[in-house]
């Protein structure tokens, strides 16, 4: 009897295109943005060996989302989220993800078009965000008992997570251009934090090199 393997498959949704199977595929922002995403989409699903039991994590990168606590009802935090948030210029869908046991909830919103265009053709789709996924890695692990930031930064993109005894305080997503915005926008939130910067941790992922250098000169206790 052979046993088949359920594979994950990645798909991550970006401002300016997509990565599936671990390949990026670069769409220029503009007109029929969507409808080239979606034909992009539908070329690379033809051409790849992926199976009808194979799971999808897809993953939206975007600056939309609103943290609330659980307690509160699904329309409140809806409600929260639209009035947090300026008007999407399409209509999305809403998203919500959850930490019950620390009383957290995720909400982001995704392109409507795009949403339903993902659950024809990937059926066992999780929608999942970059910024919980960081949160989730980190929120059981022994350095968030004490008070830390947990950075993830890539040449684009910088997700941000803040613990004080383990109590998560804050949580934001930026796009950054060069090191300099970033190191200013880690900066920004460990000051309002309330971080001391020569007994609290900063825990750095990222594969840029200056970033790791730079952030050592105000931050004494970086790891990564």
């Amino acid at each position: 009897m052979t046993t088949q393997v359920v594979r994950k498959i990645s798909i991550r949704l970006q401002p300016d295109g997509f990565s599936y199977l671990n390949q990026f595929f670069p769409i220029h922002p503009g007109a029929d943005f969507n409808r080239r995403m979606e034909e992009a989409m539908l070329e690379a699903l033809e051409t790849s060996d992926e199976t009808d039991t194979d799971e999808c994590i897809c993953s939206v990168e975007n600056l939309r989302f609103c943290l609330s606590p659980t307690d509160i009802e699904a329309s409140t935090a809806e409600l929260m989220y639209r009035t947090t948030l300026p008007s999407a210029e399409q209509e999305e869908t809403l998203v919500e993800l959850k930490d019950d046991v620390r009383g957290i909830r995720f909400t982001f919103g995704i392109d409507s078009q795009m949403y339903h265009f993902i659950l024809r053709n990937w059926p066992n789709v999780e929608f999942t965000h970059p910024l919980f996924e960081l949160y989730r890695q980190w929120a059981d692990n022994e350095e968030a008992k004490s008070n830390c930031m947990v950075a993830d930064a890539s040449e684009k993109h910088l997700n941000l997570i803040v613990f004080a005894n383990g109590n998560l305080v804050l949580a934001n997503r930026f796009e950054v251009n060069d090191t300099e915005s970033t190191i200013y926008h880690m900066m920004n939130c460990w000051t309002q934090s309330g971080l001391d910067v020569l007994d609290d941790k900063l825990y750095l992922q990222t594969e840029v090199a200056d970033i790791r250098q730079e952030i050592g000169k105000y931050i004494k206790q970086c790891e990564s």
